[in-house]
This record gives structure tokens, C-alpha cells and sequence, in this order.
């Protein structure tokens, strides 16, 4: 897919589009769901709670700890835990989760490629700066130059307009040369192209003919 001529920046979401968050995600489900003595197959019954409370954060309903507390209530069936119990019993989940990052093998030849070409690029991503810092670098993806734009310490998380926003400023650009790229269509491409940022809707499932299947289908300008 080729970028439009005139782009000056670059916008990455992270999980999902430069690290495999569901791998990672999976095995502390796992994990957590043993040491808990919760039946197997909990999977699916997480994705359900994550999305549910993530979306809550979204719309500004809770905030980022908010709704790693209410994940954890709702998981373990405990809604009369404290917001430090529920905080303490999610690091056990989230120990395994950090020790599972891996980056997607198309996420760093995208970086340096972008880089190379003199773009601008950030990562915009709906986490707390500390833990999607730490990702980017555990795997290899935080490279010289790179600016990142966590939504917790901007102030609003996609897909508010004042996500984007704040992250054009971090970038130095304006929306009709920024391109925002990831796997999320509400997010990455919906939100931003409101925002008047071109979007690419990444679906590594390759199940849509509107979408690339991978980053390495990106053609720069």
C-alpha cells in the first residue's frame, strides 16, 4: 500500500500492530487462572472482561487502573476487593504477561524503514507510558528517534479527537501529512481519519480486502 507523497509522520499503534499482545496476554491468562485454581479455558471469558472494562477506559468511563481493578473484580468473582488487593493480584497476572512480549517479525524492518526515509515516527497507544515503553525496548522496537505518545499521560485515549491531538503535537505535524497505521478500526483508523489523519487498518487475519495483512506491505513515500 503506497502512503500519500506528502507524509511527514508516522503513527504506530503497539499491541497488535508492533507486539503480539494476545500471545503475551494468552499465557498470563493461563498462568494466573492456575495459581487463582480457576477451571482451564479461561480464555475466551478474559478477552470478554478485557475488552468490556478496556472499552469503559476508552470512553473515559474509568481510568487506565480503573480498569485493570474492575478486570480483576469481574475475573475472580471478588467485588469486594480493595483497589490495592485487586492492583496486588493483577501483578501475577501481568508478571507473566511482561516476561511474554514478543514483537511481530515485520514491526522493526517498518521502524527502520520509516526512519530511514526521514519520517517522523511516534507510537500511539491507549497504555500507561512506563509499561509500553518497557515493551517497545524488552523486544527490540525503541529506536533513535522514536517518540512515544501514551494516552494515559496525554490525557485521552483513542479514539477521543484529544488522543490525536496531543499526539500530532508530540510529533510536530500536522493531521493531512500524518498517517496513523494498527489493527484496531475503531481506534487506528475510524478515530483517526475523524481526526483528518490518513489511517491504514492493519488485519493480520488477512480477512479484509480493505486492509494489509502485514507491515511489510506498507510502500513509503
Amino acid at each position: 500500500m503506497l502512503l500519500p507523497a506528502d507524509t511527514r509522520a508516522v503513527l504506530y499503534d503497539l499491541d497488535g500492530t508492533l507486539v503480539d499482545h494476545e500471545h503475551a496476554a494468552r499465557a498470563g491468562v493461563e498462568s494466573w487462572s492456575r495459581a487463582l485454581g480457576l477451571p482451564a479455558g479461561q480464555w475466551q471469558r478474559w478477552l470478554t472482561i478485557e475488552r468490556k472494562w478496556f472499552t469503559a477506559f476508552e470512553n473515559g468511563e474509568v481510568s487506565h487502573l480503573g480498569q485493570r481493578v474492575a478486570r480483576c473484580r469481574e475475573f475472580i468473582g471478588r467485588a469486594e476487593l480493595s483497589d490495592e488487593e485487586a492492583l496486588t493480584m493483577y501483578e501475577d497476572y501481568l508478571a507473566v504477561y511482561r516476561s511474554n512480549w514478543v514483537a511481530y517479525p515485520d514491526a522493526l524492518p517498518s521502524l527502520r524503514a520509516a526512519l530511514e526515509r526521514g519520517l517522523t515516527v511516534g507510537v500511539l497507544t491507549n497504555g500507561a507510558e512506563e509499561m509500553q515503553r518497557a515493551k517497545l525496548e524488552r523486544t527490540g522496537l525503541w529506536l533513535d528517534g522514536m517518540i512515544m505518545c501514551a494516552t494515559v499521560e496525554l490525557g485521552a485515549p483513542k479514539p477521543q479527537p484529544e488522543s490525536y491531538r496531543a499526539a500530532l503535537e508530540k510529533v510536530g505535524a500536522s493531521a493531512g501529512h500524518t498517517v496513523m497505521i494498527g489493527d484496531s478500526w475503531e481506534n487506528d483508523v475510524a478515530g483517526a481519519r475523524r481526526a483528518g489523519l490518513h489511517a491504514v487498518y492493519l488485519d493480520r487475519t488477512g480477512n479484509e480486502g480493505t486492509s494489509i495483512s502485514s507491515l511489510d506491505e506498507l510502500v513509503w513515500p
